[in-house]
């Protein structure tokens, strides 16, 4: 599932670039009293909020979503603490920037195989910057609603699979986000191929609405893992990502990269990633910091 702001490398397409951070401290909104084309702006946002959206990691020890579920009656969250994009391109005439706090999932256990899910994004800041002049709009961003469910397990070799549906609100307020519902549905998997040792994939498909607002464009995602247990205390894994959509021709994107976990307790977990970013017009790394709680 994917934010309107989710994944945070720049990005460009007809001449507009995006550089998205992410990060758990407050923020101050600001106007620049500069002049600006209001049309303008409508399409930069539009036209940006969209591209952003295809690039996407979601909110885990990697990006790729994991086939189980919470225990009965247990509850977790994950959060993005921070996210950037390094060395972006700044060729592109018109720059666009959003800031992003507490964008977090909070995952209830109904059963064995069953839980539902709650996403919400708290607080966004958007930056438009065209013909010297900056414009900024902030508000509360959307909200998700998921459900996992385990539909098959294999105990002897690790394996698991799952289906996770989700439906994006448009709860957003003011001028951050696009006012339509989305949606899709996720399909991850994994398995133990060795002694301390997982592989994970999944592939993903979305409806978006369009930058017209005219229909919905279909985004297919796809990610793999490999992961590491060095210890009990830290981790290691090594990811890709590729997506592609419907909207037209500049939507391919994708990053290849790896991150280190670390675990203060058995109920709290660090990860710090670092990802080159693949496709051009991009900013050329990110890296992100993120982390998981298992409240009850």
């Amino acid at each position: 599932m994917h934010w309107r702001q989710r994944h945070f490398p720049s990005v460009a397409l007809a001449g507009v670039t995006a550089h998205l951070e992410l990060t758990g401290f407050p923020a101050t909104t600001s106007l620049i009293g500069m002049p600006f084309n209001p049309r303008f702006i409508a399409a930069t946002r539009a036209t940006v909020l969209l591209i952003v959206a295809f690039c996407v990691p979601r909110l885990h020890a990697q990006v790729t979503e994991t086939p189980q579920t919470i225990e009965p009656g247990g509850v977790f969250m994950r959060m993005d603490a921070i996210s950037l994009g390094i060395a972006p391109d700044t060729t592109a005439p018109n720059q666009y920037k959003a800031l992003a706090l507490g964008t977090t999932i909070v995952s209830a256990g109904l059963t064995s195989t069953l839980d539902i899910e709650f996403g919400a994004q708290l607080f966004l800041r958007d930056t438009f910057s065209t013909g010297g002049s900056d414009h900024t709009e902030s508000g509360i961003g959307d909200v998700a609603l998921r459900s996992k469910w385990t539909f098959w397990g294999d105990p002897a070799s690790g394996q698991a699979a799952a289906v996770l549906p989700y439906v994006i609100l448009p709860t957003n307020s003011r001028a951050v986000g696009n006012n339509s519902a989305e949606g899709g549905v996720i399909l991850p998997w994994s398995m133990d191929i060795a002694a301390g040792t997982k592989a994970g994939a999944m592939v993903e498909w979305d409806e978006l609405r369009n930058v017209a607002n005219t229909r919905y464009d279909t985004r297919w995602y796809g990610s793999a893992y490999l992961k590491w247990e060095l210890g009990e205390k830290f981790g290691a894994y090594a990811e890709m990502t590729l997506s592609d959509s419907t909207a037209g021709s500049s939507t391919f994107a994708g990053t290849a990269g790896g991150g280190a976990t670390l675990s203060i307790s058995k109920a709290f977990q660090w990860d710090f990633e670092v990802s080159r970013v693949l496709g051009s017009g991009r900013s050329s790394w990110t890296e992100v910091l993120r982390f998981r709680w298992k409240i009850l």
